[in-house]
Parts: C-alpha cells; structure tokens; sequence
C-alpha cells in the first residue's frame, strides 16, 4: 500500500473529517453515503437510503479502492513530485471535491508550476458546497481545510502519522 494512501485514509476516518459510519447517512450536501465518505459501494452503485449496512473492513476497502482510483487520476494530473504526506492531503481534498474539480483547479495549476506553497494556500478557498441549490460556506469544510493544508505542509496532526 502507498503511504500516501494510508495517510489520506488516516486523515479522513477521523470523526471531524468524514469518519466511519457503516449504515447510510446523508452528508452536509444532502449526498446519501456511507462507510467513509463514500457516495458509491464498489459495483459503482449509488449509496441510498435503503442501502444494507457495511463492516468496517468492508468501509476500509470500499475507502482504499476509490482512493487508490483517485492516486491514479491525481497523478496523471500532477506533472512535479510531491511527498507523500503532500499527495495524501491531496487526495484527501481530491476525494472531497471530485476530479473534474481538481483538474480545472488553480491549485493544480500553481503545484504544476512548483509552486507548492502558493498550491497549499488554495486549499483554504474550497470551503464552500452547494447546499438547496446555493454556494454555501460550510464550518466542516473550512476546518477540513486547514487540517489538509497542516498535512499537507508536513504537520503533524492527531490520528495521522507520517514521517516528515
């Protein structure tokens, strides 16, 4: 398993970020979803209200598969190295956001420049979600953000460990 991987994975069990629920719930968005934060068990089916409930191990997989989709999408996309704690905040963001996102964003823009601190900072403005059809600020998401952009800058956080 690719550390990164295992830090995204870290980063987003905690329980201030998406957590583990194993019954299906609806996300700030108004998103059924599932296990850790995802819209879509492994068949590609979409989470609803009446989908079964799931294991942990069953949540861990289902995380570690799209994540690991998402490594591949976020690596063709980044043309500069990153350090693993780097690509698992933004896999991390990436997972929030979705890919057609990421590819269109001006973070990906600036860390394709080697720009990697300015790349960080844009991490702050994707606080926002669109909540009964408008653009809507979320507290959740601003302090995702900030706890992305500490792992991100190699800072250590509680419940994820790497070695900067």
């Amino acid at each position: 398993m690719t550390h990164s991987l295992e830090i995204a994975l870290a980063f987003m069990r905690r329980d201030d970020i998406e957590g583990l629920r194993l019954a299906p719930y609806l996300c700030p968005a108004g998103c059924w979803t599932i296990g850790i934060g995802n819209r879509f068990l492994a068949d590609g089916t979409p989470v609803t209200a009446r989908t079964k409930p799931i294991t942990e191990a069953e949540a861990v997989v289902l995380a570690r598969q799209t994540l690991s989709g998402l490594r591949t999408t976020l690596l063709d996309a980044v043309s500069v190295p990153l350090k693993p704690w780097q690509e698992g905040a933004l896999l991390s963001w990436h997972f929030n956001v979705g890919s057609t996102a990421m590819r269109g964003s001006m973070l990906l823009s600036l860390l394709n420049q080697g720009r990697y601190a300015e790349a960080g900072q844009q991490l702050l403005r994707w606080d926002k979600a669109t909540v009964k059809g408008r653009l809507t600020v979320l507290p959740g998401l601003q302090r995702r953000r900030r706890l992305e952009l500490a792992v991100y800058s190699g800072q250590q956080i509680p419940g994820v460990a790497f070695a900067a």
